[in-house]
């Protein structure tokens, strides 16, 4: 799996891949045991709101306290402790006693490990590959993501729970606990060599005003958080949507997910290639202008076939904008702040996903359960407009001679 980028990274790949296994898995178990609970689209869409409220919370600490350590240990320890909590949530369901609120615990718990653990791992890739084959180390991660996490897992994930409830929650903790430990063999540092020595307040300033202030990556980081909000509105009741609307069992959930890992499976895979053929700004702006045409086919058309090869679809452009932004952002910062920017963004990408998932639940509880997908391709529209204005290959050009040339955006 390693061929042509070194053992290191392939260690890497192969924790990602039982990580990402144990995650699709979860990924449809949890919405799942939430709805065997409860109908009502609030509650439900507030399990999606303390998942992702930590990164409003503990993003840019997390941020700066990557750049201070070695980003291998940073992911192990965030992966232990992802193990006990997903552990505790089997353990309750296994007992039948899996309250709301636990649920809403567990949910938060997970989240906020995580908040340390993605910038560390973003952090660690142009450590181990060499700058050049970036773009197709990110691809093949993505690749691994989609294919396990949202492909395989979710059909996996939605039998065991019909079986019983607490299985794929422990095979998710036992993911996170094989990961950690195939990460820990990984030889050497991963601190960077100019670790700031400031304090963390200043830390987080500096790496925040960093990121505002580049001509390039606040337009990518303020899209693609304007995306996570639209998406995230309907993530917050799609099994809802897709229960009562689109008439699917647990089952059927589970395949329309699988459909999404097939997308982004073919995104991650294409992304190399299409970076290549038409840069990383043509790139970015095909994946921002695929969003609202997708999202109004499935609200206006909600039979199975529809909203799978809408889903499909959706799959694909988000990898190929992952693969495309997250290589660009790897390129564009200095070791020392990849942290810290990588949080900053991801305080501004997933940070908007409590405030979408919040939003869907209201508009899905006010006016019914397509409402979301209404407000969410308004937003998309929006999204490719500011695309093809602001990320143009002209700025990105320019940012990286400045980056060759030692100049700080």
């Amino acid at each position: 799996m390693g061929v042509g980028m070194g053992t290191r990274f392939g260690r890497l790949w192969v924790a990602a891949a039982i990580s990402n296994l144990g995650d699709g898995v979860g990924l449809t178990a949890f919405p799942l045991l939430v709805a065997s609970l409860t109908r009502d689209p609030l509650v439900v869409a507030g399990a999606t709101v303390a998942l992702e409220i930590p990164w409003l919370l503990f993003a840019l600490p997390a941020g700066a306290l990557v750049d201070r350590v070695d980003r291998r240990l940073a992911m192990v320890s965030a992966d232990f402790v992802r193990t006990v909590v997903v552990a505790v949530l089997a353990l309750l369901a296994l007992a039948g006693n899996a309250p709301i609120w636990a649920i809403y615990a567990v949910a938060f718990a997970l989240s906020t490990a995580e908040t340390v653990f993605d910038p560390a791992s973003e952090a660690i890739v142009p450590l181990v590959v060499a700058r050049d084959d970036l773009a197709s180390a990110n691809s093949r991660l993505q690749g691994t993501n989609w294919a396990l996490n949202y492909f395989v897992g979710p059909p996996v994930g939605a039998a065991m729970f019909a079986l019983i409830a607490a299985v794929p929650f422990f095979m998710d903790s036992a993911s996170f606990l094989a990961a950690a430990l195939i990460v820990l063999t990984l030889p050497g540092s991963y601190r960077s060599a100019r670790a700031a020595r400031q304090s963390v307040a200043a830390e987080i300033r500096h790496g925040v005003r960093w990121l505002l202030t580049h001509p390039v990556l606040r337009y990518t980081s303020l899209l693609a958080g304007l995306s996570n909000l639209a998406t995230t509105a309907i993530v917050a009741v799609f099994v809802l949507f897709a229960q009562d609307i689109v008439g699917v069992n647990d089952l059927g959930y589970g395949l329309l997910l699988s459909t999404l890992g097939a997308g982004g499976l073919a995104g991650a895979l294409s992304a190399g290639h299409v970076v290549n053929r038409i840069g990383p700004a043509g790139a970015l702006r095909l994946s921002a202008c695929l969003g609202a045409p997708t999202t109004i086919a499935i609200v206006a058309f909600p039979h199975p076939v529809v909203v799978a090869l809408g889903v499909l679809v959706v799959g694909v452009s988000t990898s190929l904008w992952n693969v495309a932004n997250i290589t660009l952002r790897q390129q564009l910062v200095p070791d020392e702040l990849r942290g810290r920017i990588a949080a900053s963004s991801r305080l501004i990408t997933w940070g908007s996903q409590p405030v979408g998932a919040t939003l869907g639940g209201v508009a899905a509880a006010a006016f019914g359960l397509r409402a979301p997908f209404v407000l969410a391709a308004a937003v998309l529209s929006f999204v490719a407009l500011v695309a093809f204005v602001r990320v143009t290959p002209g700025a990105i050009a320019a940012a990286g001679r400045a980056v060759e040339s030692g100049v700080s955006a």
